[in-house]
């Protein structure tokens, strides 16, 4: 019985300190962590900036979707 209790004791005294215990800062995930800044493109039917990733080229420039992209190449000759 006496083996049980200092045992049990030891452990609460072991969980209190880990908790207490200063921890050093994990690295950010991949999730977390900026990516680097990707260049930037202007909607040539509104103006609105976008990254170039998102943007869908046509006739006449780069475009935020396909509606722009659409109305844009209808006006034009």
């Amino acid at each position: 019985m006496r083996i049980a209790l200092v045992l049990g004791l030891l452990w609460i005294l072991w969980t209190l300190w880990r908790k207490m215990s200063p921890r050093p800062p994990s690295p950010p995930s991949t999730a977390t962590r900026a990516s680097s800044p990707e260049a930037m493109s202007r909607c040539a039917e509104c103006g609105v900036h976008l990254p170039e990733s998102q943007a869908l080229p046509g006739r006449g420039g780069v475009f935020c979707c396909a509606e722009h992209r659409e109305r844009f190449e209808s006006r034009q000759p």
